[in-house]
Parts: C-alpha cells; sequence; structure tokens
C-alpha cells in the first residue's frame, strides 16, 4: 500500500523546490504540481480566496509523521493542507516504483 498526499501551497517556485527536496530526499517517489486554481475558504472570521498550486505526492504509510513535518518545515501556512490517502490497488510495477524510491535512506542520494 502507498499514499497519495495532497498539499497545497501559494507559491509555485517554492512549490517546486519543496517537491525537488522531498524527492531527492526520498520522502516521495515523485511529485505532480498542478497549476494554480482559486481556493476560497473560511478564515480568522471571514472568507478568503487564494491563488494556490496543488501538489500531488506519491509515498508510503511509514513516511506520513516524518514526511508532515518536512513539509511543514518549508510551509508558509500557519495551518497548511496536508491529507493522506491510502492508495490500495494500482499498478503492481509502479506501486513497486513508489516502495523502492521511499525506502532510501531519506537525506539525498
Amino acid at each position: 500500500m502507498i499514499d497519495l498526499v495532497v498539499v497545497t501551497h501559494p507559491d509555485p517556485k517554492a512549490a517546486r523546490l519543496l517537491v525537488d527536496r522531498l524527492v531527492r530526499e526520498h520522502w516521495v517517489a515523485c511529485g505532480h504540481i498542478l497549476p494554480a486554481g482559486t481556493s476560497v475558504f473560511y478564515w480568522e472570521g471571514e472568507i478568503r480566496s487564494e491563488q494556490e498550486c496543488t501538489l500531488l505526492l506519491k509515498s508510503l504509510p511509514a513516511n506520513r509523521a516524518l514526511l508532515e513535518r518536512e513539509i511543514l518545515k518549508e510551509h508558509p501556512y500557519s495551518v497548511p493542507e496536508i491529507l493522506f490517502f491510502s492508495v490500495d490497488h494500482g499498478s503492481d510495477d509502479y506501486l513497486a516504483w513508489v516502495v523502492e524510491s521511499c525506502t532510501r535512506p531519506h537525506g539525498g542520494h
């Protein structure tokens, strides 16, 4: 089983740097950055809207707590959207690749 992790981010360039680091350090096998869309939400007593890109990250359930910590290190929001979805079925080869990619030592290489 793997995780699909959804994260929104206000800055596409900073999001790319974050995904690059998470892949390089083997927290995620890959990340897909969707173009910015409008997020409408209730925050601090009012309805707001912001442009945000959406990150789709592929990782392992065993990485959840530490991956969340790694995302929070660089995320500009005080309460960022970080959602973990369990993927219980997919292409065997793809799932094996995600597992292999995320089980290398963290920290790069």
